[in-house]
């Protein structure tokens, strides 16, 4: 307990309430789950909360104020060190591109196409803007009165990625066989595939190797 000017102030529920707040930053939103704690976080925590309790008690003892301004200090920068070295990063491929056209570029998104007993989304070229890799290759011009007899299956009038699939990738794999499609068929999908490179791939492999380069440089 802590006293000045005849009021007194426990320093120890501001060490607390920060030592909850710094913890509680990095909860996992999953939920409680032993095998998916952080060890190095876990052990960054309690050493944080124990550096800060002795210094500022040591600090305290030269002065209140001092002892408070340690505390919160102290804390505030274990917490931004800590986000920045162990906060829950998402699969770096969920942030890129952060949006995107439902289809490739000039493409109409078509969200009920035939498929055995059921139907999926998938898009469809109305305009004819593909451009072939050979004659073997590319996507046919769909006029709009056969949109109906459409099936999933006819892959050189139906595109079968759309959007939402560029978000449910997981791996540079899963984007570049999409960006492998969009090249097959002669398409162009801006943030994706754009007619020369996996957009997407690049841009977050670009965006991690900044990050990686800053945290060295720490």
């Amino acid at each position: 307990m802590l006293s000045s000017g005849g009021s007194s102030f426990n320093v120890n529920w501001i060490i607390i309430l920060l030592a909850i707040f710094l913890v509680y930053g990095f909860n996992n939103k999953t939920g409680f789950s032993i095998s998916a704690i952080n060890w190095y976080l876990l052990i960054y925590a309690i050493l944080s909360v124990i550096f800060v309790v002795y210094g500022t008690n040591a600090v305290s003892s030269t002065g209140n104020i001092r002892g408070v301004v340690f505390c919160i200090g102290t804390s505030l920068v274990f917490l931004y060190y800590g986000l920045r070295w162990f906060g829950t990063p998402e699969e770096k491929l969920k942030h890129w591109p952060p949006i995107i056209n439902m289809c490739p570029d000039f493409l109409t998104f078509v969200p009920n196409i035939k498929s055995g007993q059921t139907t999926v989304p998938g898009c469809v070229d109305l305009l004819g803007v593909s451009v072939p890799t050979n004659a073997a290759s590319g996507f046919l011009k769909v006029f709009p009165t056969s949109i109906s007899t459409l099936d999933a299956s006819m892959t050189t009038k139906v595109f079968q990625y759309t959007a939402n699939d560029i978000k449910a990738t997981t791996s540079a794999d899963d984007l570049q066989t999409i960006c492998d499609a969009c090249q097959r068929a002669g398409l162009t999908w801006e943030g994706v595939w754009d007619g020369d490179s996996c957009v997407g791939i690049s841009k977050a492999d670009a965006q991690n190797a900044a990050v990686q380069q800053c945290l060295i440089s720490i």
